[in-house]
């Protein structure tokens, strides 16, 4: 039925997986904008003031009350509108509301950068006919879902590294966190009479049996992520236990990648 295989791991077996080295609200909107119908994510500041009491100042007595101020995001397209579409989408308006809110509400004197929300949860609803030639599926059209997971040494530094500029970790005290694929579902089946019809599942880190095919994860990775945080994990089996990222595979990957983008 399909050109998607169930991957039964063994130890020595790498299986690529499409990542985004971010977890930043702000770079997730930039790169996929109208296309996220799902997204969870949530951010805080806490500001401190301090006076001195008059009648005590004498004894070093000084008062100081914390304000914090937090702001969850919980967004769903999902709609009532008789053909489905979505009676909220994150348009141009929307995005620019959210984002004046959440610098009204988050910004203070001692940031250098933007306030930002740490994502946890993102789904995008995409029209890629390079991921239908290789499956089953019947449209172009595809639901792919990420889910936050705690970075792994292997891109920790990395994605440090891409996100020094937003300042996630150095002032917002964001988690090193990526956002790892979870599931690309063929919507024209989601959405039928039919049951969910997955091109890829995988529960995370821990789970060792993903069902996923290494030509739609780099295609994936190709054509629906952002050149600047996208990437693909090398992941093996370690311990038996849970998947690891392997180093010294990601230039392999690279070379495979290139290979696949020629061929297709």
């Amino acid at each position: 039925m399909t050109a998607t295989v169930d991957a039964d791991v063994h130890a020595d077996e790498v299986i690529p997986m499409p990542s985004m080295l971010t977890n930043s609200y702000r770079a997730i909107v930039e790169a996929f904008g109208e296309s996220i119908i799902d997204l969870t994510a949530s951010g805080s500041i806490t500001t401190t003031n301090q006076s001195h009491i008059d009648e005590l100042r004498q004894y070093g007595v000084i008062q100081e009350q914390e304000t914090n101020h937090r702001i969850d995001l919980d967004y769903s397209t999902l709609s009532t509108e008789p053909d489905g579409g979505a009676s909220n989408p994150l348009n141009e308006d929307a995005l620019a509301a959210i984002d004046e809110y959440l610098t009204s509400t988050l910004d203070t004197e001692e940031l250098t950068v933007q306030p930002d929300l740490s994502v946890t949860q993102v789904t995008i609803r995409v029209t890629c006919e390079p991921l239908q030639e290789i499956t089953a599926a019947q449209s172009p059209e595809f639901d792919i879902c990420f889910v936050a997971d705690q970075a792994e040494d292997a891109v920790r530094e990395e994605t440090q590294r891409l996100n020094r500029d937003r300042g996630l970790y150095t002032e917002l005290g964001f988690n090193v966190t990526n956002l790892n694929i979870r599931s690309v579902v063929d919507t024209a089946i989601d959405y039928s009479d039919q049951s969910n019809w997955q091109c890829l599942s995988w529960g995370g880190p821990e789970d060792i049996q993903p069902y996923t095919d290494k030509r739609l994860a780099i295609r994936i990775n190709e054509h629906i992520l952002p050149d600047e945080y996208g990437t693909l994990k090398p992941y093996s089996v370690e311990d038996d236990q849970i998947l690891d990222v392997v180093p010294e595979e990601f230039a392999q990957l690279d070379d495979e990648n290139v290979e696949e983008g020629v061929e297709s």
